[in-house]
């Protein structure tokens, strides 16, 4: 498994925003789109590219193409995800899109239940599930079986606001195979299965580096 915490300035100052109680519904949204389109940016650093040179109107300059540009889909979880979809769509304008609707219930052990799936094309393609919570890990494990069902996909990856350790080393021991890049990890999950912030320090776990293009 590869972790990246994105801890660029303008992610943290965002996350710190949405976090604070009393956060209007509109104030969140607008967070979260920027959240999404800002993790564009430092994932797009990851994507294949190719040297190529461009006909100026005053003569010839060199370039580059991301390669992978059309070969993103994005995964939309149901509803959450809608604001953070939203800001990842404004960078990777060319993804095919994907949704899924998920719900885990109340109690333990939070089985989940996977009730719409509408997943396009994967194989061999980069796959981006956007879910800003990474608790207990359940939901998250059901979404990949259900990917992974449909094609194996060349790079699979979670846009993730806020991950819990609980949730990211179980997902982990499941499909090591994942790319998790999230804003913030935070130690404790409690019993209700709801992430409780601390200061948790995402330099303890270490899964791997991103991918360099």
């Amino acid at each position: 498994m590869i972790l990246k915490h994105v801890e660029h300035l303008l992610v943290q100052d965002q996350l710190t925003t949405i976090r604070r109680s009393g956060i209007s519904s509109t104030d969140f949204r607008a967070g979260m789109i920027e959240i999404g389109r800002l993790m564009s940016y430092v994932f797009a650093d990851t994507l294949e590219k190719e040297k190529l040179t461009v006909k100026t109107p005053l003569g010839i300059s060199e370039g580059i193409k991301i390669k992978d540009k059309k070969d993103i889909v994005v995964i939309n979880v149901l509803r959450a995800a809608i604001p953070l979809v939203d800001g990842i769509l404004r960078v990777f304008t060319e993804s095919k899109c994907g949704v899924v609707g998920a719900w885990r219930e109340d109690i333990p052990p939070f089985k989940v239940n996977l009730n719409y799936a509408r997943i396009p094309h994967v194989e061999n393609k980069i796959v981006i599930i956007a879910d800003p919570m990474l608790a207990t890990g359940n939901t998250l494990n059901a979404i990949l079986n259900e990917i992974k069902n449909q094609g194996i996909p060349k790079r699979i990856v979670l846009f993730n606001v806020i991950a819990s350790r609980e949730g990211i080393e179980k997902v982990s021991r499941h499909h090591n195979d994942l790319e998790i890049y999230t804003c913030a990890i935070d130690n404790e999950v409690n019993s209700d299965g709801y992430i409780v912030p601390g200061l948790g320090d995402a330099g303890d776990i270490s899964f791997g580096k991103p991918h360099e293009k």
